[in-house]
């Protein structure tokens, strides 16, 4: 059965602008560039709320170059309205949602000093101004300007036209250079009644001042473009998506998967554990199709709220919201987290962060998202099993606990099999399973004897 799809942002140059030292965009949807030109996409950052009033998708643009060579094509259903975002919403989901993994529990036994027994020193888990009104005017009949208004930083066109070629021919006329392997896939979205929304820089505003933008369609529509999305990317394009609704979503046409701590190991060696590898067996195994869904659970709309607009009325610069008068952060702040969870019962809102790294293959159809048939939850944080590492936690020389020094840890790692070591009566290592103590004793002795050993962490 056909769903209905809600848009995808194109980054369209003008031919003149990229050459082989061209700019780089990171958005959501496909970077049009002329032929002699190399690959300028190399991820997409996304956010997308569903709910039966609307559906907002917000994309996170990162752009280097000259600013008139920056232009989006998005294909948007009804009529869409534009609005403004900050890098610092992105960042504040992302360390809330961040998979985190944590090392096993493992202590180290004092062969002798003051204090004597049992001692962690080892690691223990933790866990705007007018645009130019004319340059984006129809010039072709066939084809209806539909709405014209300037946002911030960039001037929009909404466009509506039953003749792909009209359509291609305006985009042309007006600087987008359209490839030839991404005509069918216009015409498919006319073919389709779609209408395109066309964004670009207002004239004379450099790429210092681009902000994400946020796209709002009346009524649910939870299928993202990925047609679109190939233009101008390279053989794999990594995709990070955070769903917000009422449940946990996941991929109705795409497989998908999540990592489960009890397949995860350890290596005290290099301080890492094996997810990457994990992670990137499971996208070989499903020919670089598959949807890792890293976490999902319920949110907090008030915290985030409370956390964003203090950061807007404290620092409006920085919060990213403030207009060039360093005006207006508290009111652009609120605008955004209004439509964030628009609809959305705030004691049913629940995150779903998926991320994949899909071929050019499987960009040639669209993702459609629903309901998970598992509503579980997926927690950020994944402890390895006490038994699961390789290296040895306790090479650190016991002195360094005496001292207060923190043992010494890397970094990396391939995250390979094994087992660890038992403690022996002239002391070794003791695993946190086998000694008896809760995590909460086992920090209280971390504090005492070792009070500057740290927990271990390392990022996804």
């Amino acid at each position: 059965m056909y769903r209905p799809l809600l848009f995808a942002c194109c980054a369209i140059a003008a031919p003149v602008a990229f050459l082989w030292d061209s700019p780089v965009a990171e958005a959501c949807g496909g970077c049009f560039v002329v032929q002699q030109s190399r690959t300028v996409v190399s991820g997409h950052r996304m956010i997308l709320s569903v709910s039966p009033e609307q559906t907002t998708l917000w994309d996170q643009i990162v752009y280097s170059g000259e600013p008139e060579s920056f232009a989006w094509v998005l294909p948007v259903k009804g009529l869409a309205t534009v609005g403004l975002s900050s890098d610092a919403l992105f960042e504040n989901l992302d360390a809330r949602t961040r998979v985190q993994i944590f090392s096993p529990e493992v202590y180290c036994t004092l062969p002798s000093g003051p204090s004597g027994g049992l001692g962690p020193c080892s690691t223990a888990s933790g866990a705007g101004p007018t645009g130019g009104g004319g340059e984006l005017e129809s010039q072709e009949e066939s084809v209806e300007v539909v709405s014209h208004q300037v946002v911030g930083p960039y001037e929009t066109v909404q466009l509506s036209s039953a003749d792909p070629q009209a359509l291609q021919d305006w985009l042309a006329s007006h600087g987008y250079t359209v490839p030839a392997d991404v005509s069918p896939v216009i015409e498919a979205y006319v073919a389709e009644s779609f209408d395109f929304l066309a964004l670009k820089l207002v004239p004379g505003v450099g790429v210092d001042a681009m902000r994400p933008v946020r796209v709002s369609s009346p009524g649910a529509a939870a299928t993202l473009p990925l047609r679109m999305v190939a233009a101008g990317t390279g053989a794999f394009t990594p995709i990070s998506l955070w769903v917000f609704g009422e449940g946990r979503y996941e991929p109705m046409n795409f497989p998908s998967f999540t990592i489960d701590a009890a397949d995860l190991w350890w290596d005290f060696t290099s301080a890492s554990s094996n997810y990457k590898e994990l992670r990137a067996a499971e996208y070989a195994a499903s020919d670089d199709r598959a949807w890792l869904v890293e976490s999902a659970g319920e949110f907090s709309a008030v915290d985030l709220t409370s956390t964003m607009l203090a950061l807007a009325e404290s620092d409006p610069p920085g919060s990213g919201y403030a207009d060039e008068q360093g005006m207006g952060a508290v009111e652009a702040c609120q605008a955004d987290l209004d439509d964030l969870f628009a609809g959305i019962d705030p004691t049913s809102a629940w995150f779903t962060r998926l991320r994949a790294e899909l071929s050019r293959a499987a960009l040639a159809s669209d993702l459609d998202l629903g309901a998970a048939v598992d509503q579980s939850a997926v927690a950020p944080q994944l402890l390895v099993p006490y038994d699961q590492y390789t290296g040895d936690p306790c090479s650190t020389s016991f002195a360094d606990c005496h001292t207060g020094s923190a043992a010494s840890t890397g970094s990396g790692g391939n995250g390979s099999g094994g087992s660890g070591s038992r403690a022996s009566d002239s002391g070794g290592c003791a695993m946190g399973k086998d000694t008896g103590m809760t995590l909460a004793a086992a920090l209280g002795l971390l504090a005492a004897a070792c009070a500057a050993a740290r927990r271990k962490r390392v990022p996804r």
